[in-house]
């Protein structure tokens, strides 16, 4: 049972006309109860109410989940960190002239120790996925109006928040009925996690996690997320790539295939294979972002290999420097399209 803590101060002095409410929320997580690096079970939830939330007691919304990447915090989504985007204001304005219909946002922290939970299951940092679909979802459906049901729920993930957009909607695609993946990294073993990446090297030396450099943080947590180890103070069990006494690498084929099958590629297969309800599935990328199409290319050729339909967009730009052009102008009409074709 989900043991909810109260409602905090509000963010925004006042409630105007037309104007949405934002709070700070917590969830606390029994899925997040078991990891060995001390990870607290209790996490901070921003959510975003509509304008009339408060006016129309009686009247339920649909949901916009919107996972943040590695290194980064909910906040950040409203402090104006990305170009000076602040969600809320973006979308009252939408609202306010009739762009979009009224929903709420969800906006999680995911960010452990290591700033890269990848939003997986792991015996090392605590069950992330298990956090979203089950403590979060319920906990948000339980205290607010909501729709509660997957054609009302849309997921969106910016970078690492993409990876686990995709691999949360392939696995659950019950409970969300379109995934949108930003930018997302980490599909496979390209870009940082090619086999020519130095990040292998440094992590086969390391005794601790906490020796590893800052550089190498994001392959270190993709590493505790994927093979994670509750035993190993690395908290991985091994590395897709040995290192060698050279400085060279080789391929680990028994590792890389565990990986393998715990990202988004592998997800989309299971997902046909137990004959699930496909989500819409919609991706994007800017054009300079090299490691990101590759990994995208990826999951391409799978999804073109098992017949799932998808839209695939590359914009004009870089990993950070359009999220607000592209959340004000694309994501956010997006969705709200989605939202008004199932009523």
């Amino acid at each position: 049972m989900i043991v909810s803590v109260a409602l905090c101060a509000l963010l925004v002095p006042a409630i105007l006309a037309g104007q949405g409410t934002l709070v700070t929320d917590s969830v606390s997580s029994p899925a997040l109860a078991s990891n060995v690096v001390g990870e607290k079970q209790t996490r901070q939830v921003l959510v975003y109410m509509p304008p009339s939330y408060r006016r129309n007691p009686t009247q339920r919304y649909p949901v916009l989940y919107l996972l943040h990447g590695a290194t980064s915090l909910p906040m950040e989504w409203i402090d104006g960190s990305y170009q000076g985007l602040d969600l809320r204001i973006a979308v009252d304005s939408l609202v306010a002239a009739a762009a979009i219909p009224e929903f709420i946002v969800v906006m999680p922290d995911a960010n452990n120790v290591i700033q890269a939970s990848f939003y997986a299951n792991s015996p090392a940092t605590g069950n992330w996925e298990d956090f979203v679909v089950r403590d979060l979802v319920r906990y948000i459906d339980g205290h607010y109006r909501t729709e509660a049901n997957a054609s009302r729920r849309a997921l969106v993930g910016h970078s690492m928040g993409g990876f686990g957009a995709l691999t949360i909607g392939f696995d659950h695609p019950a409970l969300f009925g379109l995934v949108y993946a930003v930018s997302p990294c980490c599909l496979g073993f390209v870009g940082r996690l090619a086999e020519s990446s130095p990040a292998w090297r440094t992590l086969s030396t390391i005794k601790r996690w906490r020796d590893a450099p800052a550089q190498v943080g994001i392959v270190l947590g993709i590493a505790s997320a994927l093979d994670g180890s509750a035993t190993d103070p690395r908290l991985f069990a091994e590395l897709p790539f040995d290192a060698r006494p050279d400085g060279s690498t080789a391929p680990n084929a028994q590792v890389q295939s565990r990986w393998l099958a715990r990202m988004p590629p592998a997800r989309a297969s299971a997902m046909v294979g137990r004959g699930d309800r496909q989500p819409v599935i919609l991706l994007e990328a800017g054009s300079e972002e090299r490691e990101i199409l590759a990994g995208i290319q990826l999951l391409r050729s799978r999804l073109d290999s098992l017949g799932i339909r998808y839209s695939d967009t590359t914009f004009m730009g870089g990993h950070i420097d359009r999220v607000r052009e592209r959340f004000t102008q694309h994501m956010l009409p997006t969705v709200a399209r989605w939202f008004r074709s199932r009523p």
